[in-house]
């Protein structure tokens, strides 16, 4: 993956982060799959996280996972990103529920 994807915490995202990822320059999108309640261990408060999300720049739109790491299950490159990424994310978000 390219180093941005690498970036991320070796861990699921929570919901403030991905919503920050969604403000950053490095992403045009970014978007959560799946949303699971969870509990910090540290604070023991409640937090909403992700474990499977789509981001996508004017270039590519990946699929991720998260299982003891994050994972890019689908990469699809796209040239055009106003006809090409819904296209292009509707891909990767199949590869994200099949795996």
């Amino acid at each position: 993956m390219d180093g941005t994807v690498d970036s991320l915490p070796d861990r699921p995202l929570r919901q403030a982060e991905v919503a920050g990822l969604n403000h950053a320059d490095a992403f045009s999108l970014v978007v959560p799959v799946n949303r699971e309640e969870a509990v910090e261990a540290d604070t023991r408060e409640p937090v909403v996280i992700t474990e499977k999300l789509i981001l996508g720049t004017d270039d590519w739109v990946k699929g991720l996972v998260y299982d003891d790491g994050w994972l890019a299950v689908e990469s699809v490159a796209i040239d055009e990103p106003d006809e090409e990424r819904f296209e292009a994310m509707r891909e990767c978000e199949a590869a994200v529920a099949e795996y």
